[in-house]
């Protein structure tokens, strides 16, 4: 079984399949020797990691694919990609899938966002005021189902029309979009439980179609995994987990050595080097006479 069968039958399993996004490839390690059975590759993580800036889709499909191929190169389980509106018309949703599937990605999500040449932002509106109209999301999901050459990559629909339109809207995207050939679908943003079992019986238990819930917190409150388990749904992403632990925990490091001048005290704040230099990988993958800095 391949990663990309692996991460079907991890959402075929009635367990819920919890996948954090990771900050980077040595993130990813992190969360892989955790006990996770897949990694997430996010738009918001990439760009803090790449560029220390939030999420301004400021990253290219084609850098977007280069984390997705790093991430795959540092891990051994499924990784799950983010890969936004596309980054265009169907051509480029078709490029996309082709440049995320010869990454390895397990799977990707496509989203109903507005494409970037269209985004118009106005005073005060959020990111995710608007939404495309259904027949092009429906289109996307078709292009991208189009070009896949492996049947096993996941291809996941993800609609926002909820915020903007209501639930009967975003169920009716997330059904075209089943019918378009999709294989999970995620309904962005649901305001209470019970639109969020309203979401897993129609798509889920009706038509057989894993459900990824949106942990947003501040959207939704945050259910553990075991009660969105409990709801009905398949996967839930931590779309910034290890970027915030990692962001605090090395503020409050360096904050104290750029105090205190001196790094012995954060000894017991920091993973031992041999720890360190084994997330960076196997012995052969090191220089003969050790890895730098091995004897600082």
């Amino acid at each position: 079984m391949n990663n990309r069968q692996r991460f079907r039958a991890h959402l075929a399993d009635p367990k819920m399949l919890m996948v954090p996004i990771a900050h980077d490839p040595l993130c990813a390690r992190i969360i892989e020797r955790a006990g996770f059975q897949a990694v997430g590759v996010g738009g918001a993580a990439s760009a803090a990691a790449l560029l220390g800036r939030p999420d301004g889709r400021l990253l290219s499909a084609r850098e977007m694919a280069d984390v997705v191929w790093r991430t795959v190169d540092a891990v051994r389980v499924p990784v799950f990609a983010d890969a936004d509106d596309g980054y265009g018309d169907a051509t480029h949703v078709a490029w996309t899938v082709r440049q995320y599937e010869s990454a390895g990605a397990a799977g990707l999500f496509l989203a109903d966002r507005p494409a970037r040449r269209q985004r118009r932002r106005t005073v005060g509106a959020a990111e995710g005021d608007t939404v495309v109209p259904a027949a092009e999301l429906i289109g996307r999901i078709e292009a991208a189902v189009a070009a896949r050459r492996d049947p096993d990559m996941l291809i996941m629909a993800r609609t926002d029309a909820l915020a903007v339109h209501g639930i009967d809207e975003a169920l009716g995207r997330a059904h075209g979009c089943v019918d378009a050939g999709a294989d999970a679908i995620c309904v962005a943003n649901p305001a209470s439980t019970d639109q969020m079992r309203r979401i897993t019986e129609e798509i889920t238990a009706r038509r057989g179609i894993p459900t990824m819930a949106d942990t947003n917190p501040g959207v939704t409150p945050p259910p553990t995994a075991a009660e969105l388990q409990e709801i009905g749904y398949s996967l839930t992403l931590y779309p910034t987990l290890a970027s915030r632990a990692l962001a605090r925990a090395v503020a409050e490091v360096m904050g104290e050595l750029s105090w205190s001048g001196d790094a012995a005290p954060l000894a017991d704040r920091l993973a031992p080097v041999e720890e360190f230099h084994a997330l960076a990988g196997p012995p052969e993958h090191r220089p003969a006479d050790g890895p730098p800095g091995a004897r600082r």
